[in-house]
């Protein structure tokens, strides 16, 4: 069953709906699809709504519009319809890690108030060490992301709590494949990189058991990450 669509942005959501449609039901390039009908009653939007939409995937060259006959995949694919395709899947990728570093947020919050309750020195030493190998890279003009990568796993271990442990690991597997076959494969290296200096501001709160500023901190970087998402989406395809 398709959901009903919001009012904002509408044309752009019918058409990534479509393609949705197109992904979920395997149609190839040549097959027809449902009747304006169809959608018009699943997405509850007016036909010239519905009709505007179309008009910009067969601009892309993802549909052609025979009249009389109906809706169908192009036989061959354009550019533009490349393009298009790529859209979907980074949007759909992207809605999955916002979630998940909605997640991330409120767990990593959550160790660090842990991890100072617990007055857990080794676990501060250990974040130490990384973010000193952190900054090295950084200074050598690296990118540390094996340092991050530590840095935030620290943080589920010293808070002992093994199934914060496993989430982070479930999560970030799925991260690190959004990140080679997305953010790697269109070269956007600069996600992420405001970033930096907040690991070591996290700790620095911490050394000194200020878990609210701690936590501050560390809901800006999630919000860093957020929003160079968007900004990524913006550069891409608009």
């Amino acid at each position: 069953m398709l959901k009903p669509l919001k009012r904002q942005k509408l044309h752009e959501s019918i058409s990534e709906e479509v393609l949705k449609y197109i992904v979920a039901n395997n149609l190839s390039q040549g097959d027809r699809l449902p009747p304006e009908r169809f959608f018009c009653e699943q997405f509850q939007i007016s036909r010239a709504s519905f009709r505007e939409a179309m008009k910009k995937l067969e601009g892309y060259g993802m549909i052609e519009i025979r009249p009389g006959s109906g809706m169908f995949l192009r036989a061959e694919k354009t550019i533009l319809g490349e393009i298009a395709d790529m859209k979907l899947r980074v949007s759909l990728e992207k809605r999955s890690l916002l979630e998940m570093l909605d997640l991330r947020e409120m767990m990593e919050q959550y160790a660090i108030e842990q991890i100072v309750n617990q007055n857990n020195g080794a676990c501060l030493a250990q974040l130490e060490e990384i973010i000193v190998e952190y900054e090295r890279k950084i200074n050598k003009g690296e990118i540390p992301r094996q340092e991050d990568f530590l840095f935030h796993k620290t943080l589920y271990e010293g808070s002992n709590n093994l199934l914060l442990l496993n989430l982070f690991q479930s999560i970030k597997d799925l991260e690190s494949l959004w990140a080679v076959h997305v953010i790697d494969s269109v070269r956007v290296p600069i996600f992420g990189r405001e970033t930096e200096p907040l690991h070591r501001q996290i700790l620095e709160a911490m050394k000194i058991a200020d878990v609210k500023n701690a936590k501050r901190i560390m809901r800006k970087h999630f919000e860093i990450l957020r929003k160079d998402l968007y900004t990524m989406d913006e550069k891409l395809f608009h």
